[in-house]
């Protein structure tokens, strides 16, 4: 199979997800996998898109695509491992009822950091408590209210973890309450993501480790 029998395969019409395959598939005529590892900031650039990670979500978790996330030398990387075409977990999106009835539950509030904001793209946002790609569901009961940056910060510490999410704070924070909630304004957040992109890291360890090397020579 080549890229150009792959892709229709895929039967993706996005041009800019098929730009990411392409990417991931490297030299149409190397058969071979897995393909190499592509650092997300090339992805980056190919496509202008700051959110091409989330076309890459949908086109595995969706599509079927057998893609892998993974860190290397400290920066974020991709890769196809197959040709193979798995069962997608298709999305479905909340109706407006639904929508409005989790967050007037929630009293228009983030199940994180609390704020209340009114729902829009900066503002209050359905999410997945538990990730389509980590056997979560659509019903209503997997869903909670959170405030744009909480959803943000959650969305990359999901990334490569492989911790129990019934465990996990950001899924379930009426569960903990050992968590420090640091509060940040829209621009503050974009620059904690371009960090988390640039160095390749959660902030949550970039944090730590100034805090352990506090006061140090």
């Amino acid at each position: 199979m080549d890229i150009e029998e792959y892709l229709k395969k895929v039967g993706e019409k996005s041009k800019v997800k098929n730009i990411l395959l392409r990417e991931l598939w490297g030299e149409p005529l190397d058969n071979n996998f897995p393909k190499a590892w592509v650092k997300s900031k090339h992805l980056l650039d190919v496509t202008g898109q700051k959110y091409f990670d989330r076309r890459l979500r949908e086109l595995r978790d969706e599509k079927g695509c057998d893609l892998e996330a993974s860190m290397k030398e400290g920066f974020p990387v991709w890769r196809l491992i197959s040709d193979i075409i798995k069962e997608g977990n298709v999305r479905t999106y909340l109706s407006e009822k639904e929508k409005i009835d989790i967050f007037t539950k929630a009293n228009y509030g983030c199940a994180i950091c609390k704020k209340h904001v009114l729902p829009g793209t900066r503002g209050l946002q359905a999410d997945h408590k538990i990730p389509l790609i980590r056997g979560g569901t659509n019903d209503l009961g997997n869903w909670q209210a959170l405030c744009h940056n909480c959803n943000v910060v959650k969305r990359r510490q999901c990334m490569n973890c492989s911790d129990d999410c019934l465990s996990c704070y950001w899924a379930f924070p009426e569960k903990t309450n050992n968590k420090i909630m640091v509060f940040l304004d829209d621009d503050d957040a974009d620059r904690v993501e371009i960090i988390e992109r640039e160095t390749g890291d959660k902030i949550e360890n970039i944090l730590k480790r100034y805090i352990h090397g506090y006061g140090k020579k």
